[in-house]
């Protein structure tokens, strides 16, 4: 059973001070750790692309994030940053995944990842560019953005969305996936 410790001065601490009686954290840990590890790589990339393909559907389920929607909402604008952030994650996985299945080096960076995704033909020049612009990863200029220059969240926001929209499409058909929709998930 979990407990709850209460400070002295009476507020109530949130961290989990015990595990389940039979199991201890290190097992519960190596166990996911065992279940993540023996997905075979198809599964991994069904994974990745349905937790994709979801993060796409919910940010754009907000609508414009315009500096409207920013003021009234603070708290959606690092939401959506960190969306983002996750996507480029995922996007990185694939692409790494990609250039190991055609015999290439595991890249270190995402730039390095969007290469081997343009050489071995999952996406196009131009794709790469649109997900590593010249001026930073879209989360970071979100980010930047937030700070100083609200009104331009929401053309970082339109232009990330459609480059990893594009992105989740090609890695689908190459996955030979593209017929998977959010409904038979």
């Amino acid at each position: 059973m979990n407990t709850l410790n209460v400070a002295s001065n009476g507020i109530p601490d949130a961290r989990v001070t015990t595990a389940p009686s039979d199991i201890a954290l290190s097992d519960a840990a190596e166990r996911s750790s065992q279940i993540a590890s023996s997905r075979s790589d198809s599964e991994r990339i069904d994974h990745i692309l349905i937790t994709m393909r979801r993060a796409l559907v919910q940010v754009e389920a907000i609508g414009p994030v315009d500096v409207e929607l920013l003021e009234l909402n603070s708290t959606v604008g690092l939401v959506i940053e960190r969306v983002l952030a996750n996507l480029m994650d995922m996007a990185f996985d694939i692409n790494c995944h990609v250039s190991r299945e055609c015999s290439g080096p595991t890249p270190e960076t995402f730039s390095e990842s969007c290469k081997g995704a343009v050489r071995c033909g999952l996406i196009d020049k131009e794709l790469a560019s649109e997900l590593m612009p010249a001026d930073g990863p879209h989360h970071v200029v979100m980010q930047l953005c937030l700070d100083t220059e609200p009104e331009q969240v929401e053309a970082v926001v339109a232009r990330a969305l459609s480059a990893f929209q594009k992105f989740e499409c090609r890695a689908a058909e190459w996955a030979g996936r593209g017929n998977v929709s959010l409904t038979s998930l």
